[in-house]
C-alpha cells in the first residue's frame, strides 16, 4: 500500500473512533492493485556507465535519481543525486521512490540496504568490455526494453569493428596509459593489462606498455623509463584538465627525455572523460585513441564514431 493511501485510511479510523465507531455504510477501502499489475518504472542509476547506457537506450525519461558522478549526458547531471554506493543516502533514496536500482559493486550489503528500503537492486559488472556488453543485455531484460539493448549493442560492436578495421596492418607500438600524478607524489596511475582501457588499446591497434595483469597499478618515473613506452596517453579529466595543470603536465613529462615516447614526440594529453568510461561512448573512444596512436588516421573518422 503506498503511504498516501495508508495515510488516507489512518485519518478515516479516527474520524470514525470520533463518531462513535465504524458504521456498516462507511466506504470500504480502495482494494490493492491486482498481483500481475506492474509498478510504474522509475529506475536509480549508481554509475557514471550505466546512467549513460540508460540513456542511450531511451530510458532517460524513466531515471529518477543518480550517483554523484553521473554528468553525462547533460539532463541526467540535472537529476537528484543520491550519493554512491560508499555513501549512499537512504533517505533521498525512499523520496525518489524508485523502483529499480542498477549498480556496480562488489560489496553485498548495497544491494541489501536498497532491497531493505522496497527497491529492487540489480547488481552489474563493467571491469571488461564482455562485461559491460552483458551489462547492457541486462539492463534490457530487467526493463523490458531488450530491442532497444539489442540496438545498443549492435551499435558498439559494429562500431569497435570498424576502428579495428581502420588499424589492420598498422604498426603496433607500445602504449602507457596513465593519469596525471598527483601533486607532490612521484607516483603516477597507468593501466594494466586484462583492464577494460587494456582492451581499447588492442582495438585502437597498440600493445599496453605495461606488462603484468593489474588493474591501476602505480609507478615511478624510473619504472615508466623502464618500460619504454613509444607512446603515452595522458587522460586529464576534472582538474587536471584546467590550462595550468594541462601545462605542468606536459612540462613534466618532456623533462624525461629518455623514454621514446617524449623523444619522438608522442607523449598525447587527452581531457576526454569518457576514455575510462564502460559505456556507450566506448567507440568514439576506441576512435580517439586510434587517432593518438595512429596520427595518419586524423581526419578520416568512419560513420558511427562520433556521438
Amino acid at each position: 500500500m503506498r503511504f498516501g493511501a495508508m495515510a488516507a485510511a489512518v485519518v478515516c479510523a479516527l474520524a470514525a473512533l470520533a463518531a462513535g465507531g465504524c458504521q456498516k455504510e462507511a466506504p470500504a477501502p480502495a482494494p490493492p492493485p491486482a498481483s500481475g499489475a506492474a509498478a510504474p518504472l522509475r529506475i536509480l542509476s549508481l554509475a557514471p556507465n550505466l546512467t549513460e547506457i540508460l540513456f542511450a537506450m531511451g530510458l532517460g525519461d524513466r531515471v529518477v535519481g543518480r550517483s554523484t558522478y553521473c554528468a553525462y549526458p547533460p539532463e541526467a547531471a540535472a537529476l537528484p543525486a543520491v550519493g554512491d554506493t560508499l555513501q549512499l543516502n537512504l533517505e533521498r533514496v525512499v523520496a525518489l521512490k524508485p523502483t529499480v536500482a542498477f549498480l556496480i559493486t562488489r560489496r553485498d550489503d548495497v544491494p541489501r540496504r536498497l532491497e531493505a528500503v522496497g527497491v529492487r537492486a540489480v547488481a552489474l559488472r563493467s571491469d571488461h568490455m564482455s562485461e559491460m556488453l552483458q551489462s547492457v543485455a541486462t539492463i534490457g531484460r530487467e526493463t523490458g526494453h531488450e530491442a532497444d539493448a539489442q540496438m545498443l549493442l549492435d551499435h558498439i560492436q559494429v562500431g569497435l569493428m570498424r576502428v579495428r578495421a581502420r588499424v589492420k596492418g598498422l604498426p603496433r607500438p607500445k602504449v602507457l596509459f596513465a593519469f596525471p600524478m598527483t601533486i607532490g607524489s612521484p607516483q603516477m596511475m597507468v593501466a594494466g593489462r586484462g583492464t577494460f582501457v587494456d582492451e581499447l588499446l588492442d582495438v585502437a591497434g597498440a600493445a599496453n606498455a605495461y606488462p603484468k595483469t593489474a588493474d591501476w597499478p602505480t609507478l615511478s618515473p624510473q619504472a615508466v623509463i623502464g618500460l619504454g613506452p613509444e607512446v603515452v596517453i595522458v587522460n586529464a579529466t576534472a582538474e587536471d584538465a584546467a590550462p595550468d595543470r594541462l601545462e605542468a603536465v606536459r612540462r613534466a613529462w618532456a623533462n624525461w627525455t629518455s623514454v621514446p615516447a617524449v623523444k619522438a614526440g608522442r607523449v598525447h594529453v587527452l581531457t576526454e572523460t569518457f576514455l575510462t568510461i564502460p559505456g556507450p561512448r566506448v567507440v568514439q573512444a576506441a576512435a580517439v585513441l586510434a587517432e593518438a596512436i595512429h596520427p595518419e588516421l586524423r581526419g578520416a573518422t568512419p560513420e558511427g564514431a562520433r556521438p
